[in-house]
């Protein structure tokens, strides 16, 4: 079994996903929790100059979708052929394409008090109209699928990452942040119910992004 090492900061951000797909396997890795004082002394070493970073036997993997891809091809939550993989890819490029967009991409910022803005207003304001202009594209891709999940009848690291992504309009927006999208809100229910995902967000640290 090779070694594993990840390193993020302390929240959940652009590493959570990893954390969880980690846990569904049931694979044990070092968990680098860092802070404003630990990173910068590691930042020099690291590929892209930026974390999240996996270290796989003393290699390290930067860029949090590359991660998830490989611990999904790693583990077994991945497709069976090449065109499966490819229509995996795809959908998880879409899901980092609505986190990278414009209003929220800034919103950990503001949760976090380095962006100025009421944080409520923020998220009413600014992150559900991102939201909007992408969600109904996904939420047509899940209810297409028919397993209330966004490919295939099994769980996948793509939909690891989405539901971690989706679930903070809900943790971090409001408890309705998700109203408008039943399918979605019914991706994150589901993969956030598996045993091992679920035991590892009730054990999880607290966090405010």
């Amino acid at each position: 079994m090779p070694s594993y090492k990840l390193y993020y900061f302390l929240g959940r951000g652009r590493g959570e996903h990893a954390r969880q797909l980690f846990k569904l396997a049931v694979v044990e890795f070092e968990d680098v929790r860092l802070d404003a004082n630990t990173w910068p002394p590691l930042k020099e070493g690291m590929p892209l100059k930026q974390i999240p970073v996996l270290e796989v036997d003393g290699v390290k993997i930067g860029q949090c979708i590359a991660i998830a891809r490989f611990l999904g091809r790693e583990f077994g939550f991945a497709g069976k052929n090449n065109i499966e993989n490819a229509q995996l890819d795809m959908l998880g490029d879409l899901i980092m394409d609505i986190y990278n967009s414009s209003g929220i991409n800034e919103w950990p910022y503001v949760l976090l008090g380095m962006k100025e803005g009421n944080k409520d207003e923020y998220f009413r304001d600014v992150v559900l109209p991102a939201l909007d202009k992408q969600a109904p594209l996904v939420e047509s891709i899940i209810e297409k699928n028919g397993h209330k999940l966004l490919f295939g009848d099994k769980v996948t690291w793509v939909d690891v990452v989405a539901a971690e992504f989706f679930s903070r309009f809900i943790d971090f927006g409001a408890p309705d942040g998700l109203k408008k999208y039943p399918h979605i809100e019914g991706l994150v229910k589901k993969v956030h119910s598996i045993p091992a995902i679920k035991e590892h967000i009730e054990k999880r640290p607290p966090c405010i992004a």
